[in-house]
């Protein structure tokens, strides 16, 4: 799967919100509200726990 321009933005986005970058100041950044940028955000790390959850299960014998 490649990465898109969005999925770069969202990426940065996040990172910068990792760094201590408000919603609001990175809404300004990006031109979106800071509520979508919370959604974003948000959707990134379910994300992120998600895989980190499968990643960490053991693995099934299919017998």
């Amino acid at each position: 799967m490649s990465m898109t321009i969005k999925d770069a933005r969202n990426a940065e986005m996040e990172k910068l919100h990792s760094d201590g970058a408000s919603y609001a100041a990175l809404g300004r950044q990006f031109e979106l509200s800071p509520s979508r940028v919370a959604e974003i955000i948000a959707r990134i790390r379910r994300k992120r726990k998600y895989l980190q959850v499968l990643l960490e299960a053991p693995l099934r014998r299919a017998t």
